[in-house]
């Protein structure tokens, strides 16, 4: 028996205009009716999950930030903050490379971004954005730095964030043009183990959906994981089945189909 289920956002529960399921309501509600744990895991801040997700903020847990903050029922269950070195280095880096640089923190978003491409990106996914050339001055709690390159960042900007930063944090390609900085230990993964520490649930009981690299931890946490077929060829061969896009409610329909809805 299912009892937990998580689900990534962007390329997976959302399709390509940024829209949930038409049967979402419906659908969520039966999962509440047999109390099973809805879980929303995405790599954006809680302030933008708040906003999207209003009228389920008692009853859904929100795995925000890839796994830096973690709510049940509107309450914090955890949190971890980058320390303020780290997020010193990354802006002096990002700075070297003209990447665009976002400090996603407990009182906002703090970004440097200077160009059309990197604003419709930010705004895709973030809320409460602050535009700074000064990131060197904030002072906020950060729990996640989000690294944005125009022409898609594996093939360069990963590579130079992972050999600065990978020893010491949890670096993440999350999109074609993203990477995610966390405290080491810090993911998807490590939230939804959390949660099924604290509600006695096996991976036998989990079923979880992806779509990028990010998400490949949280797949590891369940039996039922299934990659989009428009995901990351490296996520579809992490997960144990395989399932359609984000453009045809698929998540919902695996949904029905295993939970007999």
């Amino acid at each position: 028996m299912i009892k937990i289920v998580a689900t990534d956002m962007d390329g997976t529960l959302l399709n390509d205009r940024k829209e949930l399921p038409e049967r979402f309501d419906n659908v969520v509600g039966k999962l509440f009716d047999r109390d099973v744990k809805f879980v929303i895991s995405s790599g954006r801040s809680y302030c933008a999950l708040k906003a999207q997700f209003e009228r389920y903020l008692d009853r859904m847990t929100f795995i925000c930030d890839n796994g830096a903050c973690v709510y049940d029922c509107g309450k914090q269950l955890f949190c971890s903050c980058l320390d303020s070195q780290t997020v010193s280095e990354c802006v002096d880096l990002c700075n070297e490379n003209g990447y665009t640089l976002l400090l996603c923190g407990k009182n906002g978003t703090w970004h440097n971004s200077k160009t059309e491409a990197a604003e419709k990106e930010i705004s895709k996914y973030y809320n409460n954005q602050i535009q700074t050339d000064r990131l060197d001055e904030v002072k906020d709690e950060i729990f996640k730095i989000a690294v944005f390159e125009d022409g898609g960042i594996e093939n360069d900007g990963y590579r130079k964030l992972e050999r600065q930063f990978g020893s010491r944090c949890c670096v993440q390609l999350s999109g074609f043009y993203w990477v995610d900085i966390m405290s080491k230990g810090v993911s998807k993964g490590s939230a939804l183990r959390l949660l099924q520490r604290r509600l006695e649930v096996s991976d036998k009981e989990t079923m979880a959906f992806g779509d990028y690299l990010n998400d490949l931890d949280m797949l590891k946490c369940s039996h039922f994981s299934f990659a989009m077929e428009n995901a990351h060829e490296t996520v579809k061969k992490a997960a144990r089945f395989i399932t359609g896009s984000n453009n045809d409610d698929s998540v919902i329909k695996e949904i029905c189909r295993y939970c007999k809805i």
